[in-house]
């Protein structure tokens, strides 16, 4: 897919697997749990519905913990454990400030479009500092509505006066990305070789 970077002049990033690197294993690494334990603690934690939950906002700071528990309370010591270290999920990608850079340097209005939780942001903030330039985002948590949900991309358009038709939009989850084509926005999946392709490429 050729990325209409020329005929643009607003670009919209995800943050998870897009400008920063999502992976429980990052997180679940950090521990030396029996294999059968581990994957408890991931179903209980990463892969249930509380984690999306969260990204929702029914949970927040306060009570996401308890709704992992919940889900497998016979773990509770090691999902504690966990959640203290969630902030470990999330690296940093070594691209992103020069792909920020870029994109300013060539006129563009920079927003950011992520599905994240109050709990995580709280962990992990000093590892999101560069969204502190952009010029405005919207997080699920806050707007209590999820990507790919038609809400929360007119959302970011009617807040910020985006022209969609103006607009890239990068996420690593091509069902995101073909909803933000539905509401006319130029959305793309993104992989690490597209921010090569357009920093070294153009």
């Amino acid at each position: 897919m050729k990325i209409p970077v020329d005929t643009c002049n607003t670009v919209i990033f995800d943050l998870g697997n897009v400008l920063i690197r999502y992976s429980e294993a990052f997180c679940l690494d950090q521990f030396d749990f029996d294999p059968d334990i581990r994957e408890r603690v991931a179903n209980a934690v990463f892969r249930s519905s509380a984690w999306y939950e969260g990204d929702k906002g029914t949970y927040g700071p306060d009570d996401w913990c308890d709704a992992f528990i919940a889900n497998d309370p016979g773990i509770e010591e090691e999902i504690r454990l966990v959640y203290d270290r969630l902030c470990e999920c999330i690296q940093p990608a070594d691209y992103t400030l020069d792909l920020i850079h870029w994109f300013r340097e060539h006129g563009y209005r920079v927003y950011y479009l992520s599905n994240y939780s109050e709990g995580l942001y709280e962990m992990t903030k000093d590892r999101l500092s560069f969204i502190e330039t952009f010029d405005g985002g919207v997080f699920s948590w806050q707007e209590k509505c999820l990507k790919p949900e038609p809400q929360i991309y007119q959302t970011l358009l009617e807040r910020y006066q985006i022209d969609p038709a103006k607009a890239l939009f990068f996420d690593d989850i091509e069902e995101n990305a073909a909803a933000a084509c539905r509401e006319g926005i130029h959305g793309v999946v993104f992989t690490p070789s597209v921010a090569f392709d357009i920093l070294h490429n153009r």
